[in-house]
């Protein structure tokens, strides 16, 4: 299954929930789901349907591939940590979602978007691989001519989130006049931005997969 390129609304509404990753817009707490039914769809869901959910809201809101979070957990099944915690500390170690959490820019899409097309250094180097993987010192920054770029100058000026826990706070506070932040470690649990998420859920979908 390739990455998600459709109505970013209709998947909130599905979920009934915000995916600040996959875009900045919000629904109403409650709001019936897409299709004619409307409400009438909202039935309990199977145990199945629960697990699916789940892995669907990571895969949509960090924007990958089945192929590339089925890697993941064959990742995370294989570390010494919890397998929870190593999967969440892999999907926000990505580039494209610090790039994102830095505040360079306000969704995931738009973070892969400058990546991609070169905005974006690591330790003075220009990376352009989306789920380069981040970790403890580096410094991840915009190059000089992407210091002027509109539409970054406006997502700095208000940031979709707050600071994750993995960004040292002084780069984080200065990240509008120095262009740069620097990665402190791992994620923690607590920097997903989906709310009550169950990777206990996603990890029982692939037990039998990976």
């Amino acid at each position: 299954m390739s990455r998600y390129t459709g109505p970013r609304v209709k998947i909130l509404r599905r979920f009934g929930m915000s995916l600040p990753g996959l875009t900045r817009k919000t629904v109403a707490e409650g709001v019936n789901p897409p299709g004619e039914h409307g409400a009438g769809h909202r039935r309990k869901a199977s145990e199945y349907r629960e697990h699916l959910d789940e892995k669907q809201k990571v895969r949509l809101n960090y924007g990958i591939s089945e192929r590339q979070l089925v890697n993941y957990m064959k990742a995370a099944i294989s570390s010494k940590l919890d397998t929870g915690l190593r999967l969440i500390q892999l999907l926000e170690g990505r580039l494209d979602n610090v790039v994102f959490r830095a505040g360079f820019a306000p969704t995931i899409p738009a973070a892969r978007q400058l990546v991609n097309h070169g905005h974006i250094l690591v330790n003075g180097r220009k990376v352009d691989i989306p789920s380069f993987q981040v970790k403890a010192n580096d410094v991840v920054g915009l190059t000089e001519k992407s210091k002027k770029i509109t539409a970054i100058l406006e997502s700095l000026a208000a940031p979709a989130l707050a600071k994750p826990s993995y960004i040292d706070d002084a780069s984080f506070a200065n990240v509008k006049e120095k262009f740069c932040v620097t990665i402190t470690g791992p994620a923690e649990r607590e920097d997903v931005p989906i709310t009550d998420l169950h990777d206990n859920l996603i990890i029982e979908f692939y037990s039998r997969k990976v």
